[in-house]
């Protein structure tokens, strides 16, 4: 059942579900709050009249503090043309004044194209991807998908990137990468043959790993208690229903009180998308589009620990995809296959080969970012990631061929992270904490268990992985612990201020905008049924997560044609325009056959996947 927010404290009615009420202290800063609403009341039409101030100069931002609502910007150092960095003061809890302010790092690409017609916030995904960079250091690529007359503007969501408070479980990053080496959430579970899944030697090493995941979940869980503590109900977005609200507290802010929302999000940037356009008033929403979309009555209503089974609905299609497309290209630029359209299976039996005799004998590794060994379970979890990015299946195939001619040391350095300070990769490109900020929203999304004698055990998670491989995806129905590293929320020690549940069904002023690939399109395919006649979907006919994966200008275009006002048909059917394993003289010949826009685009394009793939996994492949 839906009931209103607290009155006076939030920005604006929110359809969702809280139970968390106002406390009664802090009447001080409930004032304060009271006192910015009024004045943005007053001056909304002119936000920056009231609190923004452009600094041009070395200004700390991460030491600069103040009251909810106000906004500084200055900027970025280095200096880039039309790119400001800046900070926003928010309520850390919408529901509790006296529980402080959080400071929101921004990014700021300005229009180049006047008039502007507002800003549209971004999120790359992860959950965990820090958003500023996406506008501070690929603006003007997202503004040839999104339009060059929108100010974008990244942020980086609560406890991630530059935003204050941190999540911050361990002590510094070498603390944090030692707990998860050689674990199996750092390589995966691995699983010594799918031949025989009902050997109960397999059955009994499944149980052993899965022991051990949750001793490392339940660690996890007591540093993040012990380090953080009640500082963590506020991290890893405080939630995604708590991220929705800071969206519509900024936009109120730099735009004005009665301007909409606009907003562009990919991956579990879909999920944030789904929850700003079901929880805030249809009258706050503007243009909005979702991209590689993930199922978000599963996120909300689901144990965490059971959302692996939905990610690897299509694995198995593109698999098979993967394979067919490495035949045919041929030894030259796919060196898995042997021959020139060799039977595809014929490269899917020596595959499994490999990963049996992996899990009997893990492969040493001196020579890594961090001396170490690729076990069955690392590998065959990468190639899960792999096949989301279809444009990287050349470098997947060279890795793997190397690993399986007994040099694993590429494929090695795609999974595990180098201590900080090694030469072989700067810290700075690592994702600190990654699976900790991922934790941090998850177990505050999903249903916690009612009891400790509901919380899941090693026999009911492999009895869940099983399930995986037998009736979904024979392949890589237990590989997906290290691209979606879920789970473990039992151990977690605090409950989120809030939790949206649904409902899915909004009536909207304006279609939302649905893209996805073929493979999956099940998650785009439910939103769009669930908002008939407030939703559109482009289907991209190719493989991969996001339809940014294998570009296509006929995606892009209808994206940018969606953020100048011209809404697709419905179900509209879009190609690609680049090849899995393509060779020097298509590529020379495709770009011959483009205009220089339609060049700029499918170069724009790639650099959007890069920034993506980076939030997600904190390195570009």
């Amino acid at each position: 059942m839906l009931s209103n927010p607290p009155p006076k404290i939030q920005p604006s009615s929110i359809r969702e579900s809280s139970k968390n009420p106002v406390s009664k202290s802090g009447r001080n800063r409930l004032l304060v709050l009271v006192l910015f609403l009024i004045a943005l009341s007053v001056f909304g039409g002119q936000p920056a009249r009231l609190f923004g101030h452009i600094c041009h100069g070395r200004s700390s931002l991460a030491s600069w503090s103040g009251s909810p609502g106000e906004i500084y910007w200055e900027q970025c150092m280095p200096a880039v043309n039309n790119v400001e960095c800046g900070r926003i003061i928010v309520p850390k809890d919408y529901f509790n004044p006296d529980a402080g302010t959080a400071s929101i790092a921004l990014g700021r690409y300005k229009a180049t194209k006047h008039p502007r017609k507002g800003s549209v916030f971004l999120n790359p995904g992860g959950p965990g991807g820090a958003g500023t960079k996406m506008a501070t250091a690929k603006g003007d690529v997202m503004a040839k998908l999104i339009g060059d007359d929108w100010d974008l503007i990244g942020f980086d969501p609560r406890g991630i990137g530059s935003t204050r408070p941190a999540t911050r479980c361990f002590s510094s990053p070498s603390e944090d990468i030692v707990f998860f080496a050689n674990t199996v959430i750092e390589q995966g579970i691995t699983v010594s043959s799918i031949s025989n899944l009902s050997s109960p030697l397999l059955y009994d090493q499944l149980v052993e790993q899965h022991r051990q995941f949750l001793a490392l979940k339940q660690t996890q869980a007591e540093l993040c208690r012990k380090n953080m503590g009640d500082e963590l109900r506020y991290m890893g977005t405080a939630g995604t229903a708590t991220v929705v609200r800071d969206i519509d507290f900024m936009a109120k802010v730099i735009e004005g009180k009665d301007e909409k929302i606009n907003y562009w999000g990919g991956s579990y940037g879909s999920i944030l998308g789904a929850y700003l356009v079901n929880m805030l008033p249809p009258s706050r929403i503007g243009y909005v589009a979702i991209d590689g979309i993930a199922n978000p009555i599963i996120w909300a209503n689901e144990p965490s620990h059971k959302w692996p089974i939905n990610w690897v609905a299509d694995a198995e299609k593109t698999y098979q995809m993967f394979l067919q497309d490495c035949s045919k290209a041929g030894p030259t630029l796919c060196p898995l296959a042997k021959h020139k359209d060799e039977h595809w299976k014929n490269l899917q039996r020596r595959l499994e080969e490999f990963f049996d005799a992996t899990a009997r004998n893990p492969i040493p590794v001196p020579f890594g970012n961090r001396p170490g060994f690729l076990t069955s379970g690392g590998a065959r979890g990468m190639l899960e990631i792999f096949l989301q990015q279809p444009t990287v299946w050349p470098t997947a195939a060279r890795a793997f061929a190397s690993a399986m001619s007994g040099n694993a040391t590429e494929l090695y350095n795609y999974i595990v992270r180098p201590m900080p300070g090694s030469p072989s990769l700067p810290w700075p490109t690592v994702a600190l904490n990654k699976d900790l900020v991922r934790l941090a929203v998850t177990c505050l999304d999903s249903p916690r268990p009612a009891s400790k004698e509901a919380f899941p055990t090693a026999e009911d998670l492999t009895d869940q992985g099983l399930k995986a491989l037998r009736e979904v995806s024979e392949h890589f129905g237990m590989s997906t612990g290290i691209s979606e590293p879920d789970g473990g929320c039992q151990y977690w020690p605090v409950d989120g201020p809030e939790r949206f549940t649904g409902p899915w069904n909004a009536s909207l002023e304006r279609e939302m905008l649905i893209a996805d690939p073929i493979t999956p399109k099940a998650s785009g395919l439910l939103i769009n049924s669930l908002m008939p006649n407030s939703s559109v979907i482009i289907i991209q006919d190719g493989p991969g997560h996001c339809s940014l994966a294998l570009p296509s200008l006929c995606t892009a275009k209808l994206q940018r044609a969606y953020f100048a006002g011209q809404v697709p048909k419905n179900g509209t059917v879009c190609g690609v325009d680049v090849s899995t394993f393509p060779d020097e003289e298509s590529e020379r010949l495709l770009m011959q056959s483009l205009s220089v826009e339609d060049r700029e685009l499918l170069d724009a394009l790639k650099g959007i996947r890069e920034s993506m793939v980076e939030a997600r996994f904190g390195f570009v492949f």
